[in-house]
């Protein structure tokens, strides 16, 4: 019994994890080969299992609901070099099964790869890390509303942290596979699009969370202001950070990430940026500065908006000189 055979027999006997799994293993290579950029699928499909093991890792993380490619699998993240076909099945885990046949054969993996595209991997993690961005709100207001509850309450500076960590995974992981890969324009789309969503989101809580709460709050004398408001926290005042403080906590939140990334996957969203630098604007007082969020989303805007509409060369019709000018009546005289 080959590897396919076997393969599929374990996805009848196992259950439906992976609910498209037979027909991507008896897919044939002619198949597999038709219409696909032979470019884009040698980068996408090394050939030493060290290398596969990874991006086999991402692929079958897509059918989980909440874990990231780097936190899937940890238990069968090792596969020996030495192992043999016979020692591909794992009781009661048809991932971890699968997980050692892509990672040993090459075949196998790309049958994987043809239908668990490089897009799929990245859209899915993005997807993710918006939920945890929102779970990271939601944890926040169930904090305030119901007071302190265990070791995880969220209260402001660790909902702050937890914002930034995703914003700087967001980028790190668009780098990544762009790295790997060329990505579609929806998917890098998108991942902007989160960043813009959470900016939006602290914007609009420019409030002391705790004004209305009606459980006793233990508070210090010293306690800063930013403390009681994220909108504070992350972009008017937020903590000047030690030198040893990791860059991604000390950047200016969101901003700093939207200008290291190409114009064409945020322009989309230019709307959507001018309306909170006007809020941002509001929310200044007329004798302040305005924060560093201001300055620099204000800067990158009129910078897009000024390369966006400045007339091209082709465009620019030259005005005809005097000489020019003579020349075309003499001609029409004669």
């Amino acid at each position: 019994m080959d590897i396919v055979t076997r393969a599929s027999a374990l996805y009848s006997l196992i259950g439906a994890q992976l609910p498209s799994l037979p027909t991507i293993l008896n897919a044939t290579h002619d198949e597999l080969a038709s219409d696909s950029d032979d470019a884009v699928e040698a980068i996408l499909s090394p050939s030493f299992p060290d290398v596969r093991a990874d991006q086999v890792r991402d692929m079958l993380s897509v059918f989980d609901t909440g874990r990231l490619p780097d936190e899937f699998g940890q238990d069968f993240i090792n596969v020996p070099l030495d192992e043999t076909p016979q020692n591909f099945f794992v009781p009661n885990s048809l991932a971890a099964t699968i997980y050692r046949l892509a990672v040993r054969d090459e075949s196998v993996f790309k049958r994987l790869r043809r239908v668990i595209t490089h897009d799929i991997c990245a859209n899915a993690h993005f997807s993710k890390l918006r939920a945890r961005a929102r779970e990271a709100f939601a944890s926040l207001d169930n904090y305030v509303a119901n007071g302190p509850s265990g070791s995880n309450d969220q209260d402001v500076p660790r909902c702050a942290r937890m914002l930034r960590s995703i914003v700087d995974q967001i980028f790190q992981a668009r780098n990544l596979r762009t790295s790997i890969g060329p990505l579609s324009a929806s998917v890098l789309m998108k991942a902007a699009e989160i960043l813009v969503e959470m900016f939006q989101e602290v914007c609009n809580r420019n409030e002391d969370v705790y004004y209305r709460i009606d459980w006793e709050r233990e508070v210090s004398d010293d306690e800063p202001a930013r403390n009681r408001n994220l909108y504070t926290y992350l972009i008017d005042d937020p903590p000047r950070f030690s030198s040893s403080t990791p860059n991604w906590m000390k950047e200016t939140f969101v901003v700093d990430r939207l200008r290291q990334m190409p114009a064409n996957e945020w322009r989309h969203l230019i709307e959507r940026l001018t309306s909170i630098l006007d809020q941002i604007r509001e929310y200044t007082p007329d004798e302040d500065q305005p924060p560093s969020a201001y300055t620099k989303l204000e800067r990158m805007i009129q910078d897009y908006t000024a390369e966006a509409f400045e007339p091209s060369s082709s465009s620019v019709q030259r005005r005809p000189t005097l000489g020019s000018q003579r020349e075309s009546q003499r001609r029409r005289l004669e």
